[in-house]
């Protein structure tokens, strides 16, 4: 008589229960069900996936090449007939299977394929998601000759080529096998062997398939007379990925160690259940729970991200954490004032003043953008232009732009809390925002206003709405919140400063209006508080991924620091 699973269940549940504690049951439960889910998505999140789906010859002889007989009427077609015999296709599609999206730089070795002897003749790229990616990688394909000197038939080596090169030979090749007399051997060329994937990068989800037109070499012997020419099958990869792995989908085996760890938790979780064995874990799924209420403060731009990553920890460790945008400066003051300093984490745009009491982590760079209603016909501000602007010098858009029609200009701008403000008017304002005229943003409104016309906004999507609804209206947000907005269709675009965009590589060359997202604690946090553990998951692959999903650049990476999160001026 077979053992079934609830007499194992309960042969193991009577086992640890004698032996050990329910907290040990628990953690080996968690574990080993967690474990193919953080291999997947925290240890070797990015994954490739590569399949060889054709690999035979192409079988389209337009005459019998082995009978001893070829028909007069075929004759012309004999030099075809030997050049199509020894041609086989390969076709590999290459998939981004993992959680995240692959750049370049993930490669440690660029993905290639060679075919042993068989000489690469065309190549084409299908099934791409779209034009300009299946364009890029056309251009990135480099084709590989053998390790071993193959040589040309002057004696030069091949070297390595690209797409244009190959395809400039293949016209030559055709030519010549098919001119070629019977005695006179065919001019061959240079002879490439393989194909390297280089400067690949594909988005969670994106596949393609690599075709590639490949031939015998003339001195293979072919089998038996009466036999088809036999196409050698051999296939060669190589490559790696950095935090990630490729994968053989015809090597993957049915049983794999995720599914033997999955059943094993799940044996041992069923064990914990059949003998009413409770007990707390200190983790879960691979994550520091703490307990408790949190609460998070501060800048009004970083706050719905941090918010986002709350939330998943609050769905795994089932705790409390609510985080209100108050301004950056309002943050910081509430931290000097608490009584409780390990309920209380603030976010700042920019490294706050005077923090000599403060525990402070770098969390992301963040880049602001310049945006303007759709109604303004600018694309472009110099620094020059955009203080004039918010001195009162410019107030219609026709100044700016020289000719055109009048266009009022209407500042929005952000109160005194405001992380955002501060930085705009330290790196690229030079000086303090004009005073407040209007409450409604399209003209003055307030009593004793002056010129410039300016209305304040304190949260970050309150900002971007006003802009939107302005006729005229310039002000300023973080970047990825402008271009959420833009995505819903919100009439609105972004202007370059100096010709700088708002982007992190910009940045790096010298665009000014960035800073660094700092979370503040009051003091060093003790280790097993809800804070502490919040403030090490924030900076962690879970965090970091949402911050990337948000559009933001994490101050943590895989290589180390993000050169802008050392730029504190």
């Amino acid at each position: 008589m077979g053992v079934t699973w609830g007499d194992a269940v309960v042969a193991l549940a009577s086992l640890f229960g004698e032996h050990v504690g329910s907290w040990v049951l628990g953690v080996l439960a968690a574990v080993t069900i967690s474990a193919p889910f953080v291999d997947r998505f925290f240890v070797r999140r990015k994954r490739i996936h590569y399949r060889v789906l054709y690999n035979s010859k192409i079988g389209l002889s337009p005459v019998q090449l082995h009978d001893g007989e070829v028909e007069p009427a075929h004759e012309d077609l004999t030099p075809i007939a030997k050049l199509v015999d020894r041609m086989s296709i390969v076709v590999i599609r290459v998939r981004n299977t993992g959680s995240f999206d692959i750049e370049a730089r993930d490669f440690a070795e660029d993905i290639s394929f060679s075919f042993g002897e068989r000489i690469v003749w065309d190549a084409r790229i299908s099934e791409a998601p779209s034009q300009d990616i299946r364009q890029r990688i056309r251009n990135n394909l480099v084709f590989l000759p053998e390790e071993q000197d193959v040589g040309l038939p002057e004696g030069k080596p091949a070297g390595e080529a690209g797409l244009g090169v190959l395809r400039a030979w293949l016209g030559r090749r055709f030519e010549s096998y098919v001119q070629a007399q019977p005695t006179g051997p065919a001019e061959v060329g240079p002879q490439w062997h393989g194909v390297r994937l280089s400067k690949l990068d594909l988005e969670r989800g994106q596949k393609f398939k690599l075709v590639v037109v490949l031939r015998e070499p003339d001195d293979e012997p072919a089998h038996a007379a009466g036999d088809d020419f036999a196409t050698s099958k051999e296939i060669s990869f190589a490559g790696s990925i950095s935090n990630g792995r490729i994968t053989d989908e015809k090597q993957q085996r049915r049983i794999t160690w995720p599914l033997i760890t999955t059943a094993v938790g799940l044996l041992l979780a069923g064990a914990l259940v059949t003998t009413l064995l409770t007990g707390a874990s200190a983790t879960a799924g691979g994550i520091a729970c703490g307990s408790g209420e949190l609460q998070v403060k501060g800048s009004s731009a970083f706050a719905p991200i941090v918010g986002a990553v709350a939330e998943k920890y609050d769905e795994t460790c089932r705790t409390d954490i609510r985080v209100t945008p108050t301004g950056s400066l309002g943050g910081l003051r509430e931290l000097e004032r608490t009584n409780e300093p390990d309920k209380l984490a603030v976010l700042s745009d920019g490294p706050a003043k005077d923090a000599n009491d403060y525990a402070g982590r770098p969390v992301a760079v963040v880049v602001y953008a310049l945006v303007v209603n759709e109604s303004v016909d600018v694309s472009d501000l110099s620094t020059d232009d955009l203080r004039k602007i918010f001195s009162g010098e410019h107030t219609d858009w026709k100044q700016v732009r020289g000719s055109g029609e009048p266009l009022p200009i209407n500042i929005v701008g952000r109160g005194a809390e405001s992380g955002s403000r501060t930085v705009f008017e330290q790196k690229v304002l030079g000086g303090q925002e004009p005073p407040l005229s209007s409450d409604g943003c399209a003209k003055p409104d307030r009593q004793g206003s002056t010129t410039p016309t300016r209305c304040e906004r304190t949260e970050t999507q309150d900002a971007i709405a006003a802009i939107a609804s302005t006729p005229g209206a310039i002000g300023y947000a973080d970047a990825p919140a402008v271009r959420r907005a833009i995505a819903e269709n919100r009439p609105l675009h972004i202007v370059t400063l100096d010709g700088k965009a708002p982007t992190v590589d910009d940045a790096l060359r010298g665009y000014p209006f960035r800073t660094v997202e700092y979370l503040y604690t009051k003091g060093e946090p003790a280790e097993d508080t809800l804070l502490k553990r919040f403030t090490t998951y924030l900076n962690s692959d879970a965090g970091q991924a949402v911050m990337h999903d948000r559009g933001y650049t994490p101050c943590t990476g895989p290589t180390g620091p993000h050169p802008l999160c050392s730029d504190q001026q």
